[in-house]
């Protein structure tokens, strides 16, 4: 198959790459947060004792702030644009980093994360929302994926620096160290224009058409434009009976699968286990600091290499297949993680099967929801409701994630580490059977055209229903 990017003229190639670049660099930001826990959760207590659920709930501040942040991004972008809403999360998320960075107390490290958290929280909105306005829409998947992809890349440098640190066990420049990312966002975020829908929206269709020009030749950014101002027309049509429009299958339809998809991905466990790996790991056998750090950025590494194979996957084979690929693994590396922690007794040989059974959960999660459930989020929804149904399933992705985490370890005193890894499991299946049976594919289809996919899906019903009941 031709690679998508040779379809883009020489003159539009710059400008894409740059989009591609300087908005997904805060997956890099969203993954390096979600890493660096693990490392420096390992030596924090040293310096500023905590409890079992004080630590959980140093994990899941990040979470619960990204909650909060996901009610106001989606009205904010649509008031702001993207672009700014892109800057603002960047600037937050670096007074997080100060904060924990000069932390003396627990509540000071708690704040810091909830800060970093609402940073993080505006990313995971407008950055994915962004990229899915702006691309053209045969590399819109792959450019969706870069964002994943830089997620893991930062997955992969926390546990790097994590690594490069234990000898002296300063956790404060672990977390000091994510200001990197931080400001390289802030930079790009500079120069980025706003997104071609955002701009019609506020009715400056010279501007969008303009933008539109930078990544299409005039012909594609005409009928590009042409089809958005129809959506977009029917969309502040119908804003004020949009709770009416709510009953009809055409939105409820697609916002089930987005909620279901949102509160799987976290139910599976993905966030609180690679939050927790290496405390796991010692857990299971890997007493010292270095092998569990190792163990964290063996799976981290696999994290990262798989993200870009599903990279040249994602528009070949389409969304529908790979998800339902990643999460049938997944289902199955979870129930093996449970059989090993039930019946094998506490040591290297329990530590390292372990490590395998979590690396295979971290390899069919890379190839399968890491790289789609972003295109899933952004893809599916109305143009009429996409920035408000994408936080609100944001919100509930944040949440699930947070509330999961802050009683991961209180959990295992009651049903064990054998009976989490069971429960996650269980929603793992769950989430295979929305993949496998309920998401329709997406790929090389633009908003619009998905958008119709749905319209035609319960509009082809109704003259058979009426047929039917005139016999």
């Amino acid at each position: 198959m031709e690679n998508s990017l040779l379809k883009i003229q020489p003159k539009h190639k710059w400008f894409t790459a740059f989009i591609i670049l300087f908005a997904a660099i805060g997956g890099i930001i969203y993954g390096y947060d979600l890493g660096i826990i693990a490392g420096a959760l390992l030596f924090m207590h040293k310096t500023i004792p905590m409890t079992d659920m004080q630590s959980s709930f140093v994990v899941s501040a990040v979470l619960g702030g990204g909650a909060i942040a996901t009610l106001i991004s989606g009205p904010l972008a649509d008031l702001m644009g993207r672009r700014i809403m892109i800057i603002l999360a960047a600037m937050i998320f670096l007074a997080g980093v100060g904060l924990l960075g000069f932390a003396q107390h627990y509540s000071e490290i708690l704040i810091g994360r909830l800060t970093q958290g609402i940073g993080i929280g505006i990313i995971t909105i407008t950055i994915p929302l962004y990229l899915s306005e702006s691309l053209p829409k045969h590399i819109r998947g792959r450019g969706m994926s870069v964002f994943q992809l830089l997620l893991t890349m930062g997955i992969l440098l926390a546990s790097l620096v994590g690594l490069y640190f234990v000898p002296t066990e300063n956790w404060r420049a672990m977390f000091l160290s994510a200001g990197i990312p931080g400001v390289i966002l802030l930079f790009g975020a500079l120069f980025l224009p706003n997104t071609p829908h955002w701009l019609l929206m506020k009715k400056r269709d010279a501007q969008a058409l303009k933008v539109l020009r930078l990544s299409r030749n005039d012909e594609q950014a005409q009928q590009e434009l042409n089809a958005m101002q129809t959506s977009i027309h029917a969309q502040q049509n119908n804003l004020r009976a949009l709770f009416i429009h709510l009953r009809d299958k055409q939105v409820w339809f697609p916002l089930f699968i987005v909620f279901a998809v949102a509160s799987l991905q976290q139910l599976s466990g993905i966030n609180s286990l690679l939050q927790f790996s290496a405390y796991l790991l010692q857990q299971a056998g890997l007493q010292s600091n270095i092998t569990a750090m190792l163990g964290n950025t063996l799976i981290t590494s696999i994290n990262f290499a798989v993200t870009i194979v599903a990279l040249f996957l994602i528009d070949r084979l389409g969304r529908k297949k790979l998800l339902s690929f990643g999460t049938a693994g997944m289902a199955m590396a979870l129930a093996l993680s449970g059989l090993v922690y039930f019946y094998l007794p506490f040591g290297l040989l329990k530590g390292y099967l372990l490590l395998a059974c979590i690396a295979g959960f971290i390899l069919t999660y890379g190839v399968g929801p890491g790289v789609v459930v972003w295109l899933v989020l952004s893809e599916l929804l109305p143009n009429k409701i996409r920035s408000t149904g994408m936080a609100a399933a944001l919100f509930l992705n944040s949440m699930v994630s947070s509330l999961f985490a802050s009683v991961f370890l209180s959990l295992t005193h009651y049903i064990g580490y054998a009976g989490v890894f069971g429960l996650c499991a269980f929603f793992s299946f769950l989430y295979f059977c929305i993949a496998y049976f309920v998401l329709p594919e997406t790929n090389n289809k633009t908003l619009e055209e998905i958008e119709g996919l749905f319209k035609q899906k319960f509009k082809l019903r109704a003259p058979i229903l009426v047929t039917e009941s005139s016999n």
